[in-house]
């Protein structure tokens, strides 16, 4: 189902009852004061994710296979400060219900701004982005280039209500569509059209669905698979690809610069450009720890279970 539509005839009545209060409420947090979402209600949130201990053991544990040189100290200190982090990330999507440039336009800058426009003008590119910082942020760049048609791609939530929710509130822009991961290929041939510019906007460090063909990369101390679509559109049609390399400047405030990965014309190995991604993705984690999505089982497969199921083992 495309992200286009945010239509209520699939919710029950009190679905869209908790909906549109959820909305209300979000709208009514993104138009409060940078004090109440920052000193009241952020430190709130991240008392609530530490006193409830949120996917802590997960946590240790990428933490602890992923920084085997740090102490138990050092550990916990980047916990601590991620959940410090992802309680701000709430804060910042809830009240990006309803976001315009005028009320919003600082929460995300990009450098060379007009340079990458003027270089891509004409031509279609993907953002190779990741669970760093605020992700929903990533949108914003069409508040930027209002000429260019971006499309947003995203893996839908159980919830029918959150689903509904983020469909809607990440509608920042009319040049801002939202397509799901299985339908993300067949819009974008569909859609693309040499008379603008279009955005492939994709979060590329999820855990795939393991296949038999997948090819490890060394992440973090540890083998990893990676989502390659950016990489399969990127050779199939050309196109540049750019990684999303995220600064924290203040609390709800991000910096980001487009790092060419890829040319579109470049004749690469086999997951090169996904490698490429994630050596950038990883310098950038070391960089600033706390501000990654430790919470999520991002080593659940390992070359062992794709050895078992396939017969095969691609490192």
């Amino acid at each position: 189902m495309s992200g286009q539509r945010c239509d209520n005839e699939e919710l029950r009545w009190y679905q869209k009852v908790t909906l549109e209060l959820l909305w209300v409420v979000c709208r009514v947090l993104g138009n409060s004061p940078r004090w109440f979402r920052f000193h009241l209600l952020r430190p709130l949130i991240a008392a609530v994710v530490r006193v409830t201990g949120y996917r802590r053991k997960v946590i240790l544990r990428n933490l602890e296979l992923s920084f085997p040189e740090k102490s138990k100290n050092e550990i916990r200190r980047i916990m601590c400060d991620f959940y410090a982090v992802l309680a701000e990330i709430i804060v910042d999507t809830m009240c990006l219900a309803g976001a315009t440039p005028e009320r919003d336009g600082s929460v995300m800058s990009f450098g060379d701004a007009e340079g990458h426009i003027a270089r891509n003008r004409g031509r279609d590119w993907i953002a190779m982005a990741s669970h760093f910082g605020c992700w929903e942020y990533f949108p914003l760049w069409s508040w930027v280039d209002t000429e260019c048609e971006f499309i947003s791609v995203y893996h839908p939530l159980k919830s029918v209500v959150f689903e509904h929710f983020y469909r809607r509130m990440r509608k920042f822009a009319p040049n801002v569509t939202t397509v799901t991961m299985a339908e993300a290929v067949r819009y974008y041939i569909k859609h693309r059209d040499s008379s603008h510019t279009t955005v492939l906007g994709l979060i590329s460090d999820q855990s795939p669905t393991l296949r038999a063909d997948m090819e490890w990369i060394e992440f973090l101390n540890q083998p990893t698979v990676f989502i390659d679509g950016s990489e399969k559109i990127a050779l199939r049609f050309s196109v540049p690809v750019y990684f999303c390399d995220i600064t924290r400047l203040d609390a709800g405030r991000y910096h980001m610069e487009f790092i060419e990965i890829y040319d579109g014309k470049e004749s690469v190995e086999p997951n090169e450009i996904t490698r490429r991604y994630a050596e950038h993705l990883e310098r950038m984690i070391r960089r600033s720890p706390e501000l990654w999505m430790w919470s999520h089982k991002r080593w659940k497969h390992t070359p062992q279970k794709q050895m078992a199921r396939f017969g095969t083992k691609n490192i």
